[in-house]
């Protein structure tokens, strides 16, 4: 990074500090719970446990390794809970047997380093990927654009999950698939363990399926490599990528945890498809317009979505060297089709894979319009500039939507004066 780039990065940074301890607040609040355990949140009541039983030790090496492995709860990768686990370690060898009392201290770094942290940090990332923070007003006009999604402001408060990590490893993914610069070096390697590890935690890795194999083909075209080299780069990837699953994932060796995982993963996939069996709702309708009750909650209003991927297919469209929006382009079609037409359950943080990527393409619109206005054509450049002003409007309707919905949902969890 140059000079700028440092600046740049170290302002995004003091505001990603001003966000982490703004939610310190609400997340040590005792309102707002849905839980028999007061503070915590239903999912934190069953899955909290497990980081105790973690934590617990036992009085021989081979009981604290079966405690700190076989975890038990295999709807989430072990990931989040070994990251979890050493969230909470140094308070626990600090303060001994004291610590288990202090559910409420424990919750909330749970939250704050499991939860709001990677989610600032993710931001930062795609902030990078479409700026590399050349242009502070450009990154920070990104990086606020996603913290200030409604879902993402829910998901921070009360909410210790598994998402925040899974999105840090997605974002990840493609900023060194962006250093690597088709090198197929370190970066490549590094792009591969970033996706083993989204797809350890929550299976999402799969789905850059379409997006590596055409960073390879733009790399073979671009640098005129020998194929066997393209094909060697896309095996190590995969080995890589398995080899960060496994290794991330240690009950894979036991036969028994291994057998419930498959278990457990099949019936969730049923869920996934179905939605669950206690219930029976057009809750769990499939299809786009079933989704619009959620978008209009935690994101938007569906055209502003919709607005939004249209321009940035039509920018990458008018830029066709640019393979950093195709990579995106190639991350987003299939994963849209896969939650807005597969997926029966329809919680907001489902759509953080798909939506959170395509809020940081924001500029792509302004980008694409500003540049008609140096049209030769004088029809063409007054109607650049007048789609300029309106997606502007719509942007500023929608960003006002967002503040609204942080203003409201910020208190929710402050007893009334």
């Amino acid at each position: 990074m140059d000079k700028t780039q440092k600046r740049n990065l170290w302002v995004l940074a003091f505001i990603g500090l001003i966000y982490f301890i703004a939610f310190i607040f609400p997340n040590t609040a005792d309102r707002g719970s849905d839980s028999p355990a007061g503070f915590l949140h239903k999912d934190e009541f069953v899955t909290y446990p497990i980081v105790e039983r973690m934590l617990a030790l036992g009085p021989d090496l081979s009981t604290a390794w079966g405690k700190l492995i076989i975890y038990q709860d295999y709807h989430y990768g072990y990931p989040f809970y070994f990251f979890s686990m050493l969230a909470l370690l140094p308070r626990r060898l600090i303060r001994g047997q004291a610590f288990f009392a202090d559910v409420k201290g424990n919750i909330l770094i749970l939250r704050q380093l499991i939860n709001v942290l990677p989610i600032v940090l993710t931001a930062g990332v795609f902030a990078y990927v479409a700026t590399e923070f050349r242009k502070l007003p450009r990154a920070l006009f990104i990086f606020l654009s996603i913290l200030f999604i409604p879902g993402i402001i829910r998901q921070s408060m009360h909410w210790w999950h598994p998402d925040a990590l899974m999105m840090l490893s997605i974002a990840l993914t493609f900023l060194f698939l962006k250093l690597d610069d088709g090198r197929l070096g370190r970066y490549f390697n590094l792009a591969a363990a970033a996706c083993g590890m989204a797809s350890a935690i929550k299976l999402m890795g799969f789905f850059f399926f379409l997006t590596i194999p055409l960073y390879l083909i733009f790399v073979w075209r671009r640098e005129n490599y020998p194929f066997k080299k393209i094909l060697l780069a896309a095996l190590f990837f995969v080995l890589v990528m398995a080899a960060v699953i496994v290794l991330s994932n240690p009950f894979l060796f036991y036969r028994v945890p291994r057998e419930e995982m498959i278990t457990i993963q099949t019936g969730k996939s049923d869920e996934l498809t179905a939605g669950y069996g206690h219930e029976d709702s057009l809750y769990y309708s499939l299809g786009p317009r079933f989704w619009r009750w959620t978008l209009e909650t935690s994101f938007g209003e569906p055209n502003y979505v919709i607005l939004l991927f249209s321009m940035f297919l039509l920018y990458a469209i008018a830029n066709p060297r640019e393979i950093d929006n195709w990579l995106m382009i190639a991350w987003l079609v299939p994963m849209g089709v896969y939650l807005l037409w597969f997926v029966a359950p329809k919680p907001d943080h489902y759509l953080f894979p798909l939506l959170i990527p395509l809020f940081s393409t924001v500029l792509a619109g302004f980008d694409l319009l500003k540049s008609g206005w140096s049209s030769e054509t004088r029809i063409l450049r007054w109607l650049a500039k007048s789609g300029f002003v309106l997606y502007a409007l719509l942007f500023t309707h929608q960003w006002i939507f967002q503040i609204a919905r942080a203003v409201e949902q910020y208190p929710r969890y402050f007893p009334p004066k």
